[in-house]
């Protein structure tokens, strides 16, 4: 008889245990429910991360001036203040030429390619051998360099016409020069992107500390 009442006490405490779990576990199922639905709808379930992407820059081909980017400090590979010599070394796909004795006072050379814009470097004084100016010149009827001629970020090269020039530069200023009036754009820090415009057309580009084109390449 004891034995009896003893086994019926024990199923009944299995029984209230069982109970418990089985509401215990439902409770914790019903806590975590809404969190887990929220998280599925901040993220929906086809949506993608896009990689982050990095901006690429262009090289410069040393060979081909339509790459180049007309700067205030720099035209391509050319820059101001760089050594005089060491740049003609890298000018490889050009026909240059040092063939300037009207002017003693400094050292010019010159970059000739068939089809392209000549180019000139000068330095400040003769002997200190550092690039004082880079100088793009069309010869001839200016609009024949417009697919082979570096330009500015905006699209300003040899052959551009007055209107695309003052289009992409509401504010330059117009140098009224007795010999070489032409339109300068400063940077703010003292450097000069000079627009010499014959005929309606961008006929020589310099870059140089100054807002001036000299009247010989000596000046």
């Amino acid at each position: 008889m004891m034995r009896h009442v003893f086994n019926r006490r024990r199923l009944r405490v299995a029984s209230f245990l069982l109970m418990v779990f089985v509401l215990s576990g439902c409770t914790d199922q019903a806590a975590t429910a809404p969190l887990q639905s929220s998280t599925r709808s901040a993220v929906p379930a086809d949506s993608t991360i896009a990689p982050t992407s990095t901006p690429v820059t262009a090289a410069v081909d040393l060979a081909e001036p339509s790459s180049w980017i007309i700067d205030f400090t720099s035209v391509g590979p050319l820059a101001i203040g760089a050594d005089l010599d060491a740049t003609k070394l890298t000018m490889t796909a050009f026909a240059s030429g040092t063939g300037f004795d009207s002017c003693p006072s400094h050292s010019i050379l010159s970059f000739d390619k068939t089809g392209y814009p000549s180019v000139f470097i000068t330095e400040k004084n003769k002997g200190d051998g550092l690039i004082e100016q880079i100088v793009l010149e069309g010869t001839g009827d200016s609009s024949g360099y417009i697919a082979t001629s570096p330009r500015t970020t905006s699209g300003i090269g040899i052959g551009a016409t007055l209107d695309q020039l003052k289009s992409a530069y509401p504010a330059i200023t117009y140098q009224d020069d007795h010999y070489t009036p032409h339109y300068a754009l400063p940077d703010g820090h003292g450097n000069w992107i000079n627009f010499d415009v014959l005929e309606g057309l961008v006929k020589h580009i310099v870059v140089r500390p100054t807002p001036v084109i000299a009247r010989e390449l000596c000046g």
